[in-house]
């Protein structure tokens, strides 16, 4: 059969599928949503999401599934929230429209001939080798393109639609390839059956094929294994199961924060059902994906005739693109200079009265509850340099704050004549349970052991709070988690090391109001502190890079303030200059303590980008218990 004979029985195909799953589909459009857009030219183009409700599964393969690879376990518990997915891969009909509008030959004629000085504010790719389709017809899946190709269309196609779309998780992937269950190819354990669902080495004639011509799984996602490859958002790491507990479930990973190359789901025309279109089966860019490809170096756009790798869209629920933030992961301006926020797991403002005393009233959406004490979570409050503390607290300050086109929300206290520094704190929410605090400081005269003591108190509910400190170092297990007890003494401070006790002691806690003598507990092996909450196991975790957090301070257990301080900075910076501190607030449902050491790595290898200090190292070497 020719080409265009399946292509014309693919069109019946898809439009009888379209219709069944349009009759099934509730009213109201939420199981499922036509989106349609315009073309530059007009034309209207539209494709389907299906909602896919959140669940929890068991990812990667069992250690007896024949075809199974190292890199496919352990397998570990996961959580993920609802998301929308195409129930295909795009389509070449839907990417071409993409690359016309988009791509850098086109938008360098339309400047000089047109004298268009904006297209769509999208650098498009270079011109592909060759013929984008590479002969086959619109129905068939788009291919080619390299992840970062897929990426420059998602914002493109966001910006067209107004809501936010992007590549699947690996986690979400495979959350809908099994439908609901825990079968080896998602619809049964019988090779002799992919056939029904699947494009690949038995019946696929070497050549991909149209889109939705094969059955769905239970869900009504087509093509989930053969036909192409599809992109997934993650970065590949043979490793990256490893780092997951295996006790409780992991809520929605996103798989390694940095590296070289990212993953690949499904199988494509060519595969044999062991080894790649198992649910669990995980394939990576390699270097022969590339061979095709003249350029030197090589092109960032495309991957020359490799039919075998495309990608489908997905979409967090309720989520719109609103310049470069999602609405989940921004904050809100709200009335009387506050700034509201709701991640859907927590919920809460900024700057509450106006006054900036870090996030108040936040509250855990699932369980209702209330996190902050009485001066919110992440709040500047002490300001020091040598032996020398600036007004009461950063709170009492006049500050303004302004939302920032990321969603952030930037604070600043600026240069006066009693404190020779302009100091901007950013907010940002960087996941549903996480919020990121970056202090810049602009120096007008030189700063001598520059601190801002950032502080978190936390509701009643959270009684017992802790430290990771390096008991005997260089001992396999001796980094723990140490609790501040009461016969410690009122007032504890874990230092960096040694030469950051001098900095404490300098006089700066001997000023008022409210003058600290603290005493001086373990040195931390990093800088990690959580409180745990009676209820439920809920836990509230600071953590920061070594190079930006010289001491962690808080009260006994049970001690009223309920709070975790965090020193930033501790160095000198010279008039002129400008220095920055980092540190981060993640909530997460009753972790061991190896998988709060592996949100630690995954934010000093998204914070440092590999340049970690020995204090990090050593975590790093640290043997997370199994």
């Amino acid at each position: 059969m020719n080409r265009t004979s399946i292509y014309m029985i693919a069109q019946v195909l898809c439009v009888a599928a379209m219709a069944a799953c349009a009759a099934a589909s509730p009213a109201g459009g939420v199981k499922k949503y036509t989106e349609t857009f315009a073309a530059k030219n007009g034309e209207q183009f539209s494709f389907d999401m299906l909602l896919i409700d959140g669940g929890e599964f068991v990812m990667g393969s069992a250690n007896d599934e024949p075809g199974r690879q190292d890199h496919e376990g352990p397998r570990h518990k996961v959580r993920v929230d609802s998301f929308y997915l195409c129930p295909t891969e795009t389509t070449l009909e839907l990417f071409l429209v993409y690359y016309e509008e988009t791509n850098r030959a086109k938008v360098v004629h339309d400047k000089v001939v047109s004298g268009v000085k904006d297209v769509d504010a999208i650098t498009g790719p270079t011109p592909v080798f060759g013929e984008l389709t590479m002969g086959y017809p619109k129905t068939h899946p788009a291919m080619g393109m390299t992840w970062h190709n897929v990426q420059v269309f998602c914002k493109w196609l966001s910006k067209k639609t107004g809501k936010a779309y992007r590549l699947p998780t690996e986690a979400e992937w495979e959350y809908a390839a099994r439908a609901g269950g825990a079968d080896t190819f998602g619809a049964g354990n019988d090779p002799k059956r992919v056939g029904d669902w699947a494009w690949y080495d038995d019946n696929a004639d070497g050549e991909t094929h149209p889109v939705a011509a094969k059955k769905p799984n239970a869900l009504g996602l087509y093509d989930m294994a053969g036909n192409v490859c599809e992109w997934v958002q993650d970065f590949y790491d043979a490793g990256a199961y490893k780092e997951r507990g295996l006790d409780n479930p992991v809520l929605n990973p996103t798989g390694p924060a940095a590296g070289k190359v990212h993953v690949a789901r499904g199988g494509y025309y060519n595969s044999t059902p062991a080894d790649d279109l198992r649910c669990a089966a995980r394939a990576f860019e390699e270097k022969w994906w590339r061979d095709g490809d003249p350029q030197i170096p090589k092109s960032m756009w495309w991957l020359p005739n490799m039919d075998i790798i495309g990608f489908r869209l997905a979409r967090s629920v309720d989520v719109q693109a609103t310049g470069n933030a999602a609405a989940g992961h921004a904050f809100a301006a709200g009335a009387n200079g506050e700034y509201t926020f709701d991640t859907g797991v927590l919920r809460g403002k900024l700057r509450q009265g106006g006054k900036s005393r870090g996030l108040s009233a936040v509250v855990h959406a699932a369980s209702g509850t209330r996190l902050d004490g009485s001066m919110g979570i992440l709040s500047p409050y002490r300001i020091f340099t040598a032996n020398k503390r600036y007004g009461t607290a950063a709170w009492n300050l006049p500050s303004e704050s302004k939302l920032l086109d990321d969603g952030a929300i930037q604070i600043t206290w600026k240069q006066a004549e009693d404190r020779a520094f302009e100091l901007v704190a950013v907010y940002r929410l960087s996941g549903d349970s996480t919020v990121d605090l970056e202090a810049i400081v602009k120096a007008g005269d030189d700063l001598d052991d520059f601190e801002v003591f950032v502080a978190s108190y936390f509701n009643q509910s959270f009684p017992t709070p802790s430290v990771y400190v390096g008991v005997n170092a260089g001992v396999e297990g001796g980094s723990r988690f140490m609790r501040a007890v009461k016969s410690a003494g009122v007032w504890q401070v874990f230092p960096r090391d040694e030469k950051v006790v001098k900095v404490i002691r300098d006089g700066r806690w001997l000023k008022p109001p409210n003058p600290v003598d603290w005493v001086t507990r373990p040195c931390m092996s990093a800088p990690i502190a959580l409180r745990r909450s009676t209820k439920g196991g809920l836990t509230a975790i600071l953590m920061a890079p070594a190079n930006d957090c010289f001491a962690i301070s808080m009260p006994y257990e049970g001690e009223g303030h309920y709070s975790v301080y965090l020193s930033l900075f501790g160095r000198d910076v010279k008039a002129g200059k400008t220095a920055r501190a980092r540190c981060r607030f993640v909530l997460a449902d009753a972790p061991s303590d190896a998988e709060i050491l592996g949100l630690y790595k995954r934010y000093i290898k998204e914070m440092t980008r590999g340049d970690v200090n020995s204090l990090v190292l050593r975590l790093e070497s640290f043997r997370v218990p199994e």
